[in-house]
């Protein structure tokens, strides 16, 4: 028998009552009759009820100390996880400081330059320059996922750090008028890409507002084979797909027994690889639009922590999980 402990419970009160009704010397018909005036439904809601009340006052009074040791747990975790993927960590968070120093570093020289020589550009700095702190931050929390063990998140969050690479060539292979759209296109609650039908490469579209990123994608160098099969993926980490659910990042494919519900030291290479390499190609879209000495040397320095990045955490996947890294995976050239 299933051990269902409320049924049990409920079972147990119905043989007391039954036990009484015996004892008080009750005929089986009228023990059946005490038994429906007690309306079965109304002792299991009472049942159910107490129960639950006492279970949260249970948990309220032993919050504290279960969460106490939970997070004992995930310390040890954490440590378990750096020892594995130390260097990588190192590497990704180095990058963020790389690139938020790079990123000061083009603001400045932005702001020094004169009105005249910034004047049909000022949207597209503006523009390049937000996608760009944005994907800083994302590109941070990507990382704080990865130190955690949750490949699955870190991809879903990779998805959007690739979308605003996307949106980032595409806005500067554009002109101004483009730019312009988008920033005004943040002052109305439409959440669309209607702006992009300010580009020549949609003069033709009868309704912009059906523009979608993948559309942009298209128009851009991320349009490859490559990089289109890691865009499913993560769209199916996104959503509630079977392949999202059953084929996890965070854990080896083929069949299992258990069902994974929290931290993971598996996967963890994929998102780490494809956000380096995605901030990498937003900052060049930015730097390179800037396009000073400075800016062509932070482009380098950046393209070349990359494939640093990539190298730790290859050599981490083949020395500690027998993986090797796929061959389809985007490559990042210098």
């Amino acid at each position: 028998m299933p051990n269902d402990f409320t049924m049990n419970l409920l079972n147990s009160v119905l043989q007391e009552k039954l036990d009484e009704y015996r004892a008080d010397g009750l005929s089986d018909s009228e023990i059946v009759d005490k038994i429906a005036e007690l309306k079965i439904e109304n002792v299991l809601t009472k049942v159910v009820e107490a129960m639950s009340s006492d279970a949260v006052d249970t948990m309220e009074t032993t919050m504290y100390e279960r969460i106490l040791e939970e997070r004992s747990n995930t310390e040890q975790f954490l440590i378990h996880n750096s020892q594995i993927w130390e260097k990588g960590f190192v590497a990704s968070e180095a990058m963020y400081l790389i690139a938020l120093e790079a990123g000061s570093d083009i603001s400045t020289y932005i702001s020094t330059l004169a009105e005249e020589q910034t004047k049909d550009k000022k949207f597209r700095y503006c523009v390049l320059g937000e996608l760009y702190g944005r994907a800083c931050q994302q590109y941070l929390e990507i990382i704080y996922l990865v130190k955690g063990g949750f490949a699955d998140g870190a991809y879903a969050r990779w998805r959007s750090l690739f979308e605003l690479s996307v949106i980032s060539e595409f806005i500067r292979n554009n002109d101004e008028a483009v730019a312009k759209a988008y920033y005004n296109a943040s002052f109305t609650d439409d959440g669309r890409c209607g702006w992009a039908g300010s580009a020549p490469c949609f003069s033709g579209w009868k309704n912009p507002n059906k523009i979608k990123v993948e559309d942009i994608k298209k128009q851009c160098s991320m349009a490859t084979d490559a990089w289109n099969n890691q865009y499913k993926l993560a769209n199916k980490v996104v959503h509630a797909t079977p392949q999202g659910t059953f084929d996890r990042l965070g854990v080896p494919s083929g069949p299992r027994t258990f069902t994974p519900v929290g931290h993971s030291d598996y996967g963890l290479a994929p998102p780490a690889v494809n956000a380096a390499i995605s901030l990498s190609m937003i900052a060049a879209d930015y730097f390179g639009f800037v396009l000073s000495g400075d800016s062509i040397v932070n482009i380098r320095i950046l393209t070349k922590w990359v494939n640093l990045v990539k190298k730790y955490y290859t050599d981490i996947e083949e020395k500690c999980f027998d993986i090797k890294i796929d061959s389809t995976l985007p490559e990042h050239s210098e």
